[in-house]
């Protein structure tokens, strides 16, 4: 017989993650209590039991599950292109009571995105998988696999979200210049500026204001920083 997979338990929640998906990294943050800790405390200090998330990036789907016990699991969508990841996280939230939970298979890509699919670079430490880069020399251990390109704007309108968490490993860059809808007022973002560097954040962090965000201090630490909807959007 094969080994079970792990099973872990952090703030109340049951959490299973297929072996090949982690690593000693990925399990000593679980252990510690540390695991998605900066976003989980901005998610607490800024989301209401009225709003509606979308988590971008869901992983072993941690966010959307501390989502779905305040605003209810029929109001919180989450995205995640791992076959393996999105598979665990439906079996997490069926096992924790939240099967109201939607979870979507695919990747997010900007609304001028060519075609239905996209590659996705699958890493053994399933929180470093991404987007995989174009002419980009593939990672050691890593494995490609097409997934289905999601755009943006199409996600919004479908899951119409005031709350936006995104962990999506530098796809946030192009994700900032993109049109963000009306009803979004708080987005919680992991940046993640060695891959695109100091100057691409700082065009991030300028594309945010000008789709009417502002940098957002109570609850921005560390590497997840909180916009918080200041007005309209001016336009690009």
């Amino acid at each position: 017989m094969g080994k079970r997979m792990p099973q872990f338990k952090l703030d109340g929640l049951i959490l299973k993650i297929p072996r090949n998906c982690m690593n000693d990294n990925i399990q000593e943050a679980i252990n510690l209590g540390q695991y998605e800790q900066n976003e989980t405390k901005a998610l607490h200090r800024h989301i209401t039991p009225d709003d509606r998330v979308l988590d971008l990036g869901g992983g072993v789907g941690y966010i959307a599950l501390q989502a779905a016990r305040i605003v209810g699991a029929q109001n919180v969508t989450t995205v995640e292109a791992s076959p393996a990841m999105h598979k665990a996280i439906g079996d997490n939230a069926e096992k924790n009571g939240l099967d109201a939970l939607r979870v979507v298979h695919g990747a997010v890509v900007p609304d001028s995105h060519k075609g239905d699919a996209v590659q996705f670079e699958v890493l053994p430490g399933f929180w470093a998988s991404s987007i995989a880069a174009e002419g980009g020399k593939k990672k050691k251990a890593s494995t490609l696999v097409d997934v289905p390109a999601l755009k943006f704007g199409e996600l919004q309108t479908r899951s119409m979200p005031t709350v936006i968490s995104m962990d999506i490993e530098g796809a946030e860059l192009d994700l900032a210049q993109c049109v963000w809808r009306p009803e979004v007022r708080i987005v919680i973002m992991e940046v993640h500026p060695n891959r695109y560097g100091l100057h691409a954040l700082r065009q991030l962090v300028s594309s945010m204001f000008a789709n009417g965000f502002g940098p957002m201090p109570w609850g921005t630490r560390g590497s997840v920083m909180v916009f918080t909807r200041l007005d309209a959007p001016t336009g690009q």
